[in-house]
């Protein structure tokens, strides 16, 4: 039976136009060919929803499973009609309905495949086998972000990708609001994913610097909680605002799962960031976007694989990052506090590679403290909040595989502890000198210092490189500047 997610690639939406959706037996979206690219698409949203986010079906095709006959097509098809009535008229091939069959067929999303010019039919793709009726909701988007994920499946017998766009700013009533991302996740075999993107009110996906928002509201509850599934990728969405000991995005496995992404996403006002429970979590990478936390940024004491790049994150509880595991590398960062959090605690046999990073105002930058592990790290600039007592290397057991061109410096002066390369003395090509950063205090940490800007460890072909992050947090501000701020629901 090809509902659906055995048959195509299919692009949900939450929330939508005007006063948007509250119907979570809408059809709710539309093939991905019908839709086009994310970026670019070749419809807008009014060629799947109403001004309020409703069906484009007529409101009677939908009041109970006899509202509509259940015929043959002519052809092996099921059409879904009512004759003489109309209610199809504003429907189209590639939009999805929501069947609920009397009997015979299994109720769920079809793929409409024919539509009659007068409205009175719709064809879908289901093999017909026996006369009945139905109710027949066509196109329209989902409430909220819980809903469209219980209902979509990129996991299904024959698996394809969904894509769930949001535009719906959400504020939790109740823990009951939580976002349980725990069904109908990506096939690892296949390579398909299940996407939730932030979207502007036009149907676009964000340009970096903005995201859709995901209200806690002081719950005690993770504003997102992914388990048990596998191949969720998260865009430009800020989950914030969580009460008690909790996250904005939490990651939890009792089995082994694979490939999670956080891309220019963003969370704040919790504990807790981003939190990884157990190292049956696999795969797990973080690109750009913002994080902070009052306990610790990023927690991935069991994350078993994956990455850091681009990140720009804050924490003033014991330390900014938090890795475990096995081999997590870290690039391109900005990781800062107020004077009162290590810079990236690697715990259990975690060998970290941390590069081209921004340490700005904490107590030590790279904590290591277990005998398995062996750091690697280049061309970071290391900036402590205090010169006395501020490492760029606290190594209390394990060992330094490579440590070279970077910089050292201190908020008060030159940074004069013994034991600030972790026991190992100053490397060859390490300085220690102001990094000369343009405006740290305005978020822009690209320095000025010559020696930083061409000091980095060389390339393959022996160029310069320079130390510090490249991606820079005042890049992003730029380009979210250019962005229209005043669409609904999106914020910086």
């Amino acid at each position: 039976m090809p509902i659906i997610f055995d048959s195509k690639d299919a692009v949900f939406f939450v929330g939508g136009r005007g006063a948007q959706s509250d119907n979570p037996y809408a059809g709710g979206g539309c093939t991905k060919d019908f839709w086009g690219d994310l970026n670019s698409p070749s419809k807008t949203l009014a060629d799947v929803m109403d001004a309020n986010g409703g069906c484009l079906s007529s409101v009677y095709a939908s009041l109970g499973d006899t509202a509509c006959d259940v015929i043959t097509n002519g052809s092996g098809k099921v059409r879904i009609t009512k004759s003489g009535e109309g209610w199809f008229t504003d429907c189209c091939v590639g939009l999805i309905v929501r069947a609920g069959f009397a009997a015979t067929y299994t109720s769920g999303r079809y793929e409409v495949t024919a539509v009659d010019g007068s409205g009175d039919w719709i064809d879908i793709d289901e093999t017909y086998s026996a006369d009945t009726t139905c109710s027949a909701e066509v196109g329209g988007a989902l409430p909220n972000l819980r809903i469209a994920s219980d209902n979509t499946d990129a996991n299904s017998t024959t698996p394809h990708n969904v894509y769930i766009l949001t535009n719906n700013a959400q504020t939790f009533a109740s823990t009951a609001d939580k976002i349980d991302i725990d069904t109908g996740g990506g096939d690892l075999a296949s390579n398909t994913w299940k996407r939730i993107i932030g979207i502007d009110n036009d149907g676009v996906e964000l340009a970096d610097g903005l995201f859709v928002t995901i209200d806690a509201n002081n719950k005690a509850c993770d504003c997102i909680n992914v388990d048990q599934v596998d191949n969720i990728e998260f865009r430009h969405i800020y989950a914030y605002n969580t009460g008690g000991s909790f996250s904005g995005y939490n990651f939890d496995k009792t089995a082994n799962h694979y490939g999670f992404i956080l891309k220019e996403c963003k969370a704040t006002d919790s504990s807790y960031a981003v939190t990884v429970q157990s190292n049956a979590v696999r795969s797990f990478f973080v690109v750009g976007g913002t994080y902070s936390a009052s306990v610790t940024s990023l927690y991935m004491k069991s994350l078993f694989g994956g990455s850091i790049q681009g990140v720009n994150a804050y924490s003033t509880g014991s330390y900014v990052f938090y890795l475990g595991y096995y081999g997590v590398p870290v690039k391109d960062c900005i990781i800062r506090s107020n004077g009162s959090s290590a810079g990236i605690y690697a715990s259990s046999v975690n060998s970290p590679t941390i590069t081209n990073c921004v340490f700005y105002n904490v107590t030590d930058c790279i904590s290591v403290s277990n005998a398995n592990m062996a750091l690697v790290e280049y061309n970071n600039i290391f900036v402590v909040a205090a010169k006395t007592s501020g490492k760029a290397i606290n190594r209390t057991a394990g060992g330094i595989a490579y440590s070279d061109y970077s910089c050292l410096w201190a908020l008060d002066g030159a940074p004069n502890d013994s034991d600030r390369w972790g026991g190992d003395g100053k490397p060859e090509h390490t300085i220690e000198e102001d990094p000369d950063l343009v405006d740290a205090a305005n978020g822009n940490f690209r320095p000025r210092k010559p020696n930083v800007l061409r000091g980095g460890k060389p390339d393959i072909a022996g160029n310069t490189t320079e130390m510090g992050a490249v991606l820079q947090e005042y890049e992003f501000a730029r380009r979210a500047k250019a962005a229209n701020l005043g669409r609904m629901q999106i914020i910086r």
